[in-house]
């Protein structure tokens, strides 16, 4: 019996064809696309703290200190070191656009998103990226642990315990967080509830980077980072005058506390925080 070959209808070489071309075409523009020129963020917090550690059973004030400053160092430390890579894509993306370059794909998204967190849209202006210069700074850690201790009562305050807030901020709408027991009738504030101490740290120094009442305090840092000095809390204190209802009192204080903590603070840094960075 003899076999007759049929030959495959023209639209299955047409389909052989089409796939081919797709798949070229896939080549093609994964080589034209621009590779991503900024780096990821690859530091690594394993513990963000759901919550402080209970100190009520330690009554020498010295050891509650050193518990104090060694638990919330490493979060301090992490959020600017993050700061740190934020100002790091930002000038290479400057320097990118001087050069006539245009931003794309994971680029672009990094950028945006960057410039977005502190309170500005991309693309900017002259003006703008002059702004965010003085924005995207660390935060003195003396400064943020010294905060944290003042504002939270050492970690004891009902807003630390409640709502893993160590600096008393603020929120605006209803259930947002905790109604503080002496609010004034006819406000509607509410002390904010965090997820995890890490994210209270990190809306802090955002805050302090980004709002308006602290724009001395940004012009101080920005003003010494240039002179090429050393920023550390003392120097940034007087910028926090509106920080608090009692204004210089409160700036004084918080001088004081950083001054007569300083031993505490640099035994913290020794003993957490530079193994912690040493891992980058």
């Amino acid at each position: 019996m003899q076999v007759v070959r049929t030959k495959p209808p023209i639209v299955f070489h047409l389909l052989i064809a089409l796939s081919l071309l797709i798949g070229l075409f896939a080549l093609i523009n994964e080589w034209l696309e621009p590779k991503p020129q900024l780096k990821p963020f690859t530091l690594v917090l394993e513990n963000p703290l759901t919550s402080m550690p209970d100190y009520s059973d330690i009554t020498h004030v010295p050891w509650r200190k050193d518990i104090f400053f060694k638990t919330l160092l490493p979060l301090v430390l992490y959020e600017n070191e993050r700061i740190s890579w934020q100002r790091e894509q930002l000038m290479a993306a400057k320097q990118l656009i001087d050069q006539g370059q245009t931003l794309a794909g994971k680029d672009l998204q990094t950028i945006t998103k960057i410039v977005r967190y502190y309170g500005l849209e991309w693309p900017l202006t002259a003006k703008e990226w002059a702004t965010l210069d003085r924005r995207v700074h660390q935060v003195p850690a003396d400064l943020v642990l010294m905060q944290a201790a003042n504002e939270s009562a050492w970690g004891t305050s009902r807003f630390a315990r409640e709502g893993n807030n160590l600096f008393g901020q603020w929120c605006f709408s209803k259930g947002c967080g905790l109604v503080p027991s002496g609010r004034e009738a006819g406000k509607n504030h509410e002390v904010r509830k965090f997820a995890t101490i890490l994210e209270s740290v990190q809306a802090y120094m955002r805050n302090i980077n980004t709002h308006r009442a602290y724009r001395q305090l940004r012009a101080l840092r920005q003003q010494l980072a240039k002179a090429g000095e050393e920023v550390g809390g003392v120097d940034l204190a007087p910028g926090l005058i509106s920080y608090s209802e009692r204004r210089q009192a409160y700036v004084d204080e918080l001088i004081e506390m950083i001054n007569s903590n300083a031993t505490y603070v640099d035994a913290a840094m020794q003993e957490v925080g530079q193994p912690f960075l040493d891992q980058q």
